[in-house]
């Protein structure tokens, strides 16, 4: 019988980088983005705790299926704009967001501390990026 590697090995952990969610030249908060088609597969499944939002793209859509923790979902279009929030309890299959090119996933509290509604514009930003100070 094969065995199943871990949903968070070392290659799931080197395929996430870190950022930051900024709006109006602000950081909201500090981020991972999953840069392979594993570590957006996987997410933030078996997960106890949300401590840092993850960056899923490109994605429209996501699943709560083997999540431990309820979340908030962020839909973000091309442009940055937030096109849809959503509250995702345990075990769910929501309809995918067409107008959105990826996606954030974040504790259920996020929205509300961060003051994020539909319509406001976001932007990642990593430390290659040279916006941010070095």
């Amino acid at each position: 019988m094969k065995k199943n590697p871990s949903l968070h090995s070392s290659s799931t952990r080197e395929a996430v980088s870190n950022g930051w969610l900024v709006r109006d030249n602000t950081v909201l908060a500090s981020i991972s983005c999953a840069q392979s088609r594993r570590a957006r597969r996987v997410g933030l499944r078996g997960t106890d705790n949300v401590s840092t939002p993850l960056l899923l793209q490109p994605c429209r859509w996501v699943h709560s299926f083997g999540m431990k923790v309820p979340l908030s979902v962020l839909y973000i279009n091309q442009g940055g704009q937030v096109v849809k929030i959503q509250e995702l309890k345990r075990n769910r299959l929501p309809l995918p967001v067409v107008k959105a090119c990826c996606v954030l996933e974040a504790d259920t509290d996020a929205p509300r501390r961060w003051n994020l509604q539909i319509g406001d514009i976001v932007e990642f930003r990593y430390a290659q990026d040279s916006r941010v100070a070095q």
